[in-house]
């Protein structure tokens, strides 16, 4: 597949990212609807989503500075990296950084950004479907930036957590304000209570998770995006 490309500099509180981009997403798009329906990347909806750098990436770059997330030896992953914004930001603040995502090219383009951004320093680049979560990559920060745009992937997405989030940890989640995303993730914090109960169903009252939500209007291509930000920390 051909990708066009550019540069470009995302300036992110104090700090300044480069990120080499995507200029031909729509030619992307076409060359997938040219495969067929039958096609196993249609059938999948491998739709390359990850070549766009999207208004809820930067704002989790943002907040991730903001509020100071991350720390000197945290470990990160990021789910659905796409170019990796977030993961790149949170590895510039001193975290061990894991890249997650299903499509190879994704992972090659947030690894071309990585050594961009901090070449003398290591990351892991691993193909990962969320909706089959491997242990392996669970991290103290785990970060989901607009990663479920259908009902349908919301309970899998609920499982993808409790995998991947070690004890104490914190989630953080970005998504652009869609209505069908509203009652899930403003109730993401009682879901996995009860998830994460007993056997019967009962949720488990020792734990629990301190969550805040708020939001940022972030300017992407001459539009305002208002972008809803959830903070997950376990208890």
């Amino acid at each position: 597949m051909y990708f066009k490309t550019e540069n470009i500099i995302i300036p992110i509180q104090h700090l300044t990212v480069e990120l080499t981009i995507i200029n031909n997403i729509d030619e992307l798009f076409d060359a997938l609807i040219q495969k067929g329906l039958d096609h196993e990347d249609v059938v999948d909806e491998r739709i390359p989503y990850w070549a766009e750098l999207w208004a809820s990436a930067i704002a989790m770059a943002h907040y991730l500075v903001e509020k100071k997330i991350v720390s000197e030896g945290k470990q990160v992953t990021e789910i659905g990296c796409g170019l990796g914004l977030p993961a790149i930001v949170a590895g510039l603040l001193g975290g061990e950084v894991t890249f997650t995502d299903y499509l190879d090219e994704a992972l090659d383009f947030a690894q071309l950004n990585w050594q961009q951004n901090l070449p003398n320093k290591n990351a892991q680049f691993k193909k990962l479907d969320w909706r089959n979560p491997d242990v392996s990559v669970a991290a103290d920060v785990l970060l989901a930036s607009d990663v479920a745009y259908e009902e349908r992937a919301f309970e899998p997405l609920l499982q993808a957590f409790k995998t991947l989030l070690k004890p104490n940890g914190t989630i953080l989640i970005t998504e652009p304000n869609r209505f069908i995303s509203k009652n899930f993730f403003s109730n993401l914090h009682e879901r996995l209570l009860k998830a994460e109960g007993t056997e019967g169903g009962a949720a488990d009252s020792s734990g629990g998770y301190d969550w805040t939500h708020s939001t940022m209007t972030i300017d992407r291509k001459d539009h305002l995006h208002l972008v809803n930000i959830y903070e997950l920390r376990k208890k």
